[in-house]
């Protein structure tokens, strides 16, 4: 499995700072979107993810661990662009997750997973949200992110591309839409709340990329 470092991303979305990507083969193979409309399959960034996947670009754990541990303190970076945590058939290898927290003290690291949020799992990120590294559940949909709330991680969720910008409440639960997705001079290098692991709210992040209406069926909540 292999991993790639860009120490300055040049995407519109991140903005400026060190981002990667880590092989196909770390996704979840409970991920609903593995497949199946998730963003990351976009041209230019599957370009990137294939290679990764193939082994002709990235390093190994220990040799990307040392690039991560060479960021600045206090850089903003984000992990996976395309991929997952490291791990296999749905478990989360937390031995090589605690690697990478480690690696990431006295930084800003933060993530996205898909990974069943079973008990071993949940113990993983746990430690690495308290450890500095954040680490988002990933909702499939609003209901779906409720759920995930009760481990007291930070939660995001995928909803329909017609979905407020507004902030708004959904049982109980604050919700920001990812600004990001709608303004075009804010960026993860100038918001950061995904990399904020003590928050009282869900990110939202409205269906997008060359397959949207596919993960927009899946993000259709009821509307009272």
């Amino acid at each position: 499995m292999k991993t790639h470092f860009i120490p300055k991303s040049a995407n519109s979305k991140t903005g400026p700072i060190p981002v990667t990507y880590s092989s196909r083969a770390t996704c979840p193979p409970t991920c609903p979107l593995k497949g199946a409309g998730c963003y990351a399959d976009d041209y230019y960034t599957s370009m990137t993810w294939n290679k990764v996947t193939a082994g002709t670009m990235g390093v190994d754990w220990p040799e990307f661990t040392d690039k991560i541990r060479a960021i600045k303190p206090g850089q903003l970076w984000r992990h996976n662009v395309a991929g997952d945590l490291p791990g296999n058939d749905g478990a989360i290898d937390a031995e090589k997750l605690a690697l990478l927290v480690d690696a990431n003290t006295g930084k800003r690291g933060f993530t996205y997973t898909h990974y069943p949020d079973n008990a071993e799992n949940v113990t993983a990120i746990r430690h690495a949200n308290g450890n500095g590294f954040t680490i988002n559940l990933s909702g499939n949909d609003l209901d779906h992110a409720v759920n995930l709330t009760r481990h007291g991680l930070p939660v995001v969720a995928i909803v329909p591309i017609d979905y407020p910008k507004e902030t708004t409440e959904y049982k109980g639960h604050k919700v920001i839409t990812c600004p990001a997705t709608y303004r075009a001079e804010v960026t993860c290098a100038t918001c950061k709340l995904c990399a904020v692991s003590a928050r009282d709210s869900i990110v939202a992040f409205p269906a997008h990329g060359s397959r949207k209406r596919i993960v927009n069926e899946m993000a259709i909540i009821a509307r009272g």
